[in-house]
C-alpha cells in the first residue's frame, strides 16, 4: 500500500514538474511590434537643455523614443502620459534602466530649454532633444518617421503632422520594437519589463524575421569563380554598376518616370537583402523595360553558370553578416544612415546593364 501510494506521489511531483517546465518555457507575447529588421541607431548629435545627446551615450540601458513637438495639442502629451504610467508600473530599480527621450521635429519653434521645460512636466530625468533640420532629416529617415510642418494660418501658427508612434531601442542600441499610438500604458510596461530582462527573445525574432543576431556564415565561395565572375562583371555590369560595384551616387532618387539608376551592388545597398531568386530573375529578364532608364534581359547574352559566377564575385564583396542575411540566417547589417541626394544633373537617356 505505502510503495503504491509513494509511486503515485512520485508520478504527481513529476507531472508537476513538467507542467511548471511547459509554462516557463512558454515565449512572452510582447504587446507592440516586433521589427522584422532592427536599425542601429545613427551617430548623430542632437541638443538638450542639459547637453549633447547621443543615442549611443545610452547604451547598457533601453531608449524610448517619441518624435512630436511641444505645440501638438493631444498626440504627444497623450503619449508622454501613457509613457509616464508604463514606467510606473516598473519597479525604481527597473524604470532606472529605462531613458525616455523626445525629439522634436520642430526646431523653428522648440528650442532645448522649451524642451526642457516641456518633458519635466511628465517626468524630471525625460530628455527633451531637437537639432537643425538637417540632423532632424537625418534621424527620421534612419527610424522611418515621417512629419510634415503644415501652412501656417494668417496668424503665422501652423501644425506639424508627424508619426505617433513609442520606439524601444534595446541595451545595444538597436530599434527592435515600437507601440502604436493609444496603445495601453499596461502593456507598454509589461513589454518593457520583458525587454529589460530577456531582450527581444530568439523565438520573437524568428517570427518577425532576420535579426542582427551573429551566426557562422556557411557560404562557400570558390576563387576561380570569383575570378571568372569578376571578368564577366566588368565586360556586361561595370558600365552601370562601377567597377567598385557602387553604383550611381544618385540611385536612391526617384526619376521623374519612378524609376531609379543603377543601385550599389556592394555592402552599401540592398542586393544582400534580396532573395537570391529575385536577384537571378531580375538579371535575366530585366526591370523598367518599358523606360528610358532600364536593366536589360540577360538571359539571351548570359549562360546561367555565367550568371552563377558574376553572383558569385558580388558576393565576395559583402560582410559575413551580409552573406548570412542574404543566405537566410536570420542575420542582420544595419543599414547606413540615410544622406539627402544632392539635386540630380542632367542626363542623357542611356540603356543600363545589371
Amino acid at each position: 500500500m505505502k510503495r503504491g501510494i509513494l509511486i503515485l506521489a512520485g508520478v504527481l511531483l513529476l507531472f508537476a514538474a513538467l507542467a511548471a517546465s511547459y509554462l516557463f518555457s512558454q515565449t512572452y507575447q510582447f504587446k507592440g511590434s516586433i521589427l522584422s529588421s532592427p536599425i542601429k541607431a545613427p551617430q548623430i548629435m542632437l541638443r538638450s537643455v542639459k547637453g549633447p545627446v547621443r543615442l549611443d551615450d545610452f547604451q547598457g540601458k533601453v531608449v524610448l523614443l517619441y518624435f512630436g513637438y511641444t505645440s501638438c495639442p493631444d498626440v504627444c502629451p497623450t503619449a508622454m502620459a501613457d509613457i509616464k504610467l508604463a514606467l510606473a508600473s516598473l519597479t525604481p530599480e527597473e524604470a532606472a534602466q529605462v531613458q525616455v527621450i523626445f525629439i522634436s521635429v520642430d526646431p523653428a519653434r522648440d528650442t532645448p530649454e522649451t524642451l526642457g521645460r516641456y518633458v519635466k512636466l511628465f517626468q524630471d530625468n525625460f530628455i527633451g532633444a531637437t537639432g537643425t533640420r538637417e540632423e532632424i532629416d537625418w534621424m527620421t529617415d534612419a527610424f522611418g518617421v515621417t512629419y510634415s510642418i503644415e501652412p501656417p494660418d494668417e496668424n503665422g501658427a501652423y501644425s506639424v503632422s508627424h508619426s505617433a508612434f513609442t520606439m524601444a531601442l534595446d541595451r545595444d542600441g538597436y530599434y527592435v520594437m515600437s507601440w502604436a499610438h493609444g496603445a495601453p500604458s499596461a502593456d507598454i510596461g509589461e513589454d518593457l519589463r520583458h525587454l529589460l530582462k530577456e531582450g527581444i527573445p530568439v523565438s520573437a525574432k524568428i517570427l518577425a524575421g532576420p535579426t542582427y543576431t551573429p551566426v557562422v556564415c556557411a557560404v562557400t565561395l570558390a576563387p576561380a569563380h570569383v575570378q571568372s565572375g569578376q571578368w564577366l562583371y566588368e565586360h556586361h555590369c561595370a558600365q552601370c554598376h562601377g567597377l567598385d560595384l557602387a553604383g550611381n551616387p544618385q540611385w536612391q532618387t526617384e526619376l521623374a518616370d519612378g524609376s531609379h539608376l543603377a543601385p550599389p551592388l556592394d555592402g552599401s545597398g540592398n542586393a544582400w537583402k534580396i532573395s537570391r531568386n529575385d536577384i537571378f530573375a531580375t538579371i535575366q529578364n530585366g526591370r523598367n523595360l518599358d523606360k528610358p532608364i532600364h536593366m536589360p534581359a540577360f538571359k539571351s547574352k548570359l549562360a546561367d553558370w555565367e550568371m552563377e559566377f558574376i553572383f558569385a564575385y558580388i558576393q565576395s564583396k559583402w560582410d559575413i553578416n551580409e552573406l548570412n542575411y542574404q543566405h537566410g540566417f536570420m542575420t542582420l547589417t544595419p543599414a547606413p544612415t540615410k544622406t539627402p541626394a544632392a539635386p540630380i544633373a542632367p542626363f542623357s537617356t542611356v540603356t543600363p546593364s545589371p
